[in-house]
C-alpha cells in the first residue's frame, strides 16, 4: 500500500531508461507478491521496462497487457536454436566436428532445446560410435531429460559422478562445503575442473570461490540422487546444516536441518536465533520456519511458542498472541531465552503487555508489565529495554506522561549500545510525542529526526514501531501552521497503525486528524473522524486515557457530536475502500480488479454500503458520503 507508490516515484525520478529483470519468477508462490507486481506493472513510468523469466506463465493480468499491446512474449518456439545457432554450439563452442546432417538430426530431435543440445554435446565427447548414438537418440522432453542424465553421469568417472550427485543438495557450492559433503580435501580444485569441463557449473564471484549448478542440471542431479541413493539424502542435508552452522550461516543451517527432517535441530536453531532475524526485518523468513515445523513439536516447545507469539505481534495479529503465550506457560525451561528474558514467565509477561496494549486493554497491560518488572529486576539485563518499553507504553496510555518519559529514556540509553533498533525507534517516537504535547517543539523535532534516521537505516520506516514518530511529526507541522504536512504525516502513521492492528494508536491518530480538520475549517470531516475514533474505542476493553480525552474534545466542541448514527460509522475499512472507488468512473468489475477481489464480493460490499448510508444508488452513495465527510469533493 505504501512501499509500491514510493518505488514507482523513485523509478519516475531516474534520469534515463532502465530495464528491471526478474529471473526465476516461477518460484514465487505468495499471492501478495503477485498482487504487488500487478500494481507495479499498471503504474510503471514510461522510462521503465520489466523483463520477466520463468518456467510457467505468472498469475498476473496478462490478458489486459496483451489487449493494450504492452506485452512482448518470448516462448519456447522463440527460444529454440536455429540451425546456424545449433551448429555454432555443437561445432563451435563444443568443438565436436559434426556433419551438417548430424547437427540437423540432433536439433530436430531436441526441438532446438539449448540445454538438451548442450547435454548431447557432452555425451558425444570422446564417443567413437557417434553415428549409432545420434541415430538412437529420440523421445519427448521428459524422456530426453531422463536419457541424457544417465548418459552424462554414466560417462563421468565414478569419483566425478559421486561428487556431482552429493553436492547437488546445496544451492551454492564452495570448496570447504563440498569437502564436508564428499569426505574430501580437494573440492576447490575439482570445482575449477568441472567449470572448465562445462559441466553446467556457474561461477558466482570473480575469485572462483562460490559456484552454483545450472538450475536445470542441478534439478536433474537431485532427481538422480533421490532415485539411486535415497538413504543418503537426509544425511547429506544434515552435513550441510552442520557446516553452515559452523560458519555462522544460521538461515542455511536451518533450511538444511528442515530438509534433513531433523526438526529438533531446526527448532533449537529457530528458537535461538529468531530474534536476530526479526531485528533485521526478515519477518516472513521466521514465519516460514515456524510453519515448516510439525505443529505438535512447536506446541510443546515453550521457546517456539514464544517466538510465534512475538512474530504474531510483529506481523500485526495481536489477537492470536494469547493462545501461544498460554501454550508456552505449560512448559518449563531453565535459563535465559533468545529474546534476553530470564525465563518463560518474564518473556510471556512482556509479549502479553505489548499485545494487550495493541488490543486496547490498558488495565490488563499494566498488570502484565508489573509482572515483567518483578521477574526482570536487573537494570543491566539484556531484556531491560523491552521491560522499560513495557513500562513506558502502559504509563503513556494510562495518562502518566512523566513515568512514560523516564521509562522510554532508559530504553534509548540501554537499547542503543545493544543494537535494539526497533525498541529504540519505538521509544524515540513516544518521547517525541510527549515533547510535542508539552509544546517542547525543538526537543520534539530533534527526537523525530533521530528516530527517522534510525528507522531509515534499519528498514523500519513502514513498521508499527514508528507510528508515534509520524504522529509527533504531524503535531510539529500543525504547530507551525502547515496543515497539509500535518495531515500527511499523521495519515501515514495511521495507515501503519491499521496494518499493525494497534487499536489505541488508530484512535489516537483519528482524533489528531480530527483536530487538524477542525483547524482547516472542515467540521464535517472532523465529525466523521471523531465518530470513527469512538467506534475504535468501543472495541477496546480498556482504552486508558483516550475515552476521557474524546469526552473532553466533545465538551470543547459540542457541535461536533454526532446527533444520531449516520451510517458512516458502521462502514468497514474494506467498504470504505470500495466507496472511494465508487466515486470514480470504474465499473464494479474494474473496482474488483483494483482491490483484487471478485465481482460478487464487490456487489456484496456495494449493497452493504447502500444499506448503511440509506441510499438506493451509486450516485446517491457518493453524494451522501461527501455530505458526511467520508469522501472529499474532487477539485
Amino acid at each position: 500500500e505504501l512501499a509500491l507508490p514510493l518505488l514507482v516515484n523513485a523509478l519516475t525520478s531516474l534520469p534515463g531508461p532502465i530495464l528491471l529483470v526478474l529471473d526465476d519468477y516461477h518460484v514465487i508462490t505468495n499471492a501478495d507478491v503477485h498482487q504487488s507486481m500487478d500494481y507495479l506493472l499498471d503504474h510503471l513510468p514510461r522510462t521503465v521496462q520489466v523483463a520477466m523469466a520463468g518456467r510457467s506463465d505468472p498469475p498476473l493480468a496478462l490478458a489486459r497487457l496483451r489487449a493494450n499491446a504492452e506485452l512482448l512474449e518470448v516462448r519456447i518456439g522463440d527460444l529454440r536454436l536455429s540451425p546456424g545457432e545449433a551448429m555454432a554450439l555443437l561445432n563451435g563452442s563444443l568443438h565436436l566436428g559434426l556433419t551438417a546432417e548430424q547437427v540437423r538430426v540432433l536439433r530436430e530431435r531436441t526441438e532446438g532445446w539449448a540445454a538438451g543440445l548442450q547435454l548431447v554435446g557432452l555425451s558425444l565427447r570422446g564417443r567413437e560410435d557417434r553415428e549409432r548414438y545420434i541415430a538412437s537418440f529420440a523421445g519427448d522432453d521428459r524422456q530426453i531429460v531422463d536419457y541424457l542424465v544417465a548418459e552424462v553421469l554414466d560417462r563421468q568417472r565414478p569419483g566425478v559422478r559421486e561428487f556431482l550427485l552429493r553436492t547437488s543438495i546445496v544451492q551454492r557450492l564452495t570448496g570447504p562445503l563440498c569437502d564436508a559433503l564428499v569426505d574430501g580435501t580437494d573440492s576447490a580444485r575439482r570445482l575449477v575442473e568441472l567449470e572448465r569441463a562445462n559441466l553446467f557449473l556457474v561461477a558466482l564471484d570473480e575469485r572462483r570461490q562460490w559456484y552454483r549448478y545450472h538450475q536445470l542440471f542441478g534439478d536433474l542431479l537431485r532427481y538422480e540422487l533421490a532415485l539411486t541413493q535415497p538413504d543418503d539424502v537426509a544425511p547429506l542435508h544434515h552435513r550441510a546444516s552442520q557446516w553452515y552452522l559452523g560458519q555462522g550461516l544460521v538461515a542455511e543451517a536451518i533450511a538444511h536441518a528442515l530438509a534433513a527432517g531433523d526438526h529438533g535441530l531446526a527448532g533449537g536453531l529457530i528458537a535461538a536465533s529468531w530474534l536476530d532475524f526479526v531485528n533485521r526485518g526478515e519477518f516472513v523468513t521466521v514465519e516460514a520456519w515456524a510453519r515448516a515445523l510439525p505443529g505438535k513439536m512447536a506446541d510443546s516447545d515453550a521457546r517456539l511458542c514464544l517466538a510465534r507469539a512475538w512474530m504474531l505481534l510483529v506481523l500485526g495479529r495481536p489477537g492470536e498472541v494469547e493462545a501461544e503465550v498460554s501454550a508456552a506457560e505449560l512448559e518449563q525451561l531453565p535459563g535465559p531465552l533468545a529474546d534476553g528474558s530470564s525465563s518463560v514467565e518474564s518473556s510471556a509477561a512482556l509479549v502479553r503487555t505489548s499485545a494487550r496494549v495493541h488490543l486496547g486493554d490498558v488495565g490488563a497491560a499494566v498488570h502484565s508489565a508489573a509482572i515483567a518488572v518483578e521477574l526482570e529486576p536487573d537494570p543491566a539485563a539484556a531484556s531491560r529495554p523491552h521491560v522499560t518499553n513495557a513500562l513506558g507504553m502502559t504509563a503513556f496510555w494510562s495518562g502518566a506522561r512523566g513515568e512514560a518519559q523516564r521509562a522510554f529514556a532508559e530504553t534509548v540509553s540501554a537499547g542503543q549500545p545493544a543494537g535494539l533498533h526497533a525498541a529504540v525507534s519505538y521509544a524515540l517516537g513516544y518521547l517525541a510525542m510527549i515533547s510535542a504535547e508539552h509544546a517542547e517543539l525543538a526537543e520534539a523535532g530533534r527526537l523525530v529526526s533521530e528516530a527517522r534516521l534510525l528507522a531509515g537505516q534499519h528498514g523500519l520506516t513502514e513498521h508499527w514501531v514508528t507510528v508515534m514518530v509520524d504522529y509527533a511529526a504531524g503535531q510539529l507541522a500543525r504547530a507551525r501552521g502547515d496543515l497539509p504536512a500535518a495531515r500527511e504525516a499523521v495519515g501515514h502513521g495511521l495507515n501503519i497503525a491499521r496494518r499493525g492492528g494497534l487499536r489505541l494508536d488508530i484512535a489516537y491518530g483519528l482524533i489528531t486528524l480530527a483536530r487538524i480538520a477542525l483547524d482547516a475549517g472542515a467540521a464535517g470531516e472532523a465529525r466523521e473522524l471523531r465518530a470513527r475514533a469512538r467506534r475504535q474505542l468501543a472495541a477496546c476493553p480498556d482504552p486508558g486515557f483516550l475515552r476521557d480525552w474524546v469526552r473532553a474534545e466533545d465538551q470543547a466542541d459540542p457541535g461536533l457530536r454526532p446527533a444520531a448514527a449516520d451510517g458512516a460509522d458502521e462502514l468497514s475499512e474494506r467498504e470504505l475502500a470500495v466507496l472511494r472507488l465508487l466515486s470514480s468512473q470504474l465499473s464494479l468489475r474494474e473496482i474488483g480488479n483494483e482491490l483484487y477481489v471478485s465481482l460478487n464480493t464487490i456487489k456484496t460490499h456495494t449493497r452493504n454500503i447502500y444499506a448503511k448510508l440509506r441510499v438506493g444508488s451509486r450516485k446517491q452513495a457518493v453524494v451522501r458520503a461527501r455530505e458526511l465527510g467520508v469522501l472529499r469533493r474532487s477539485r
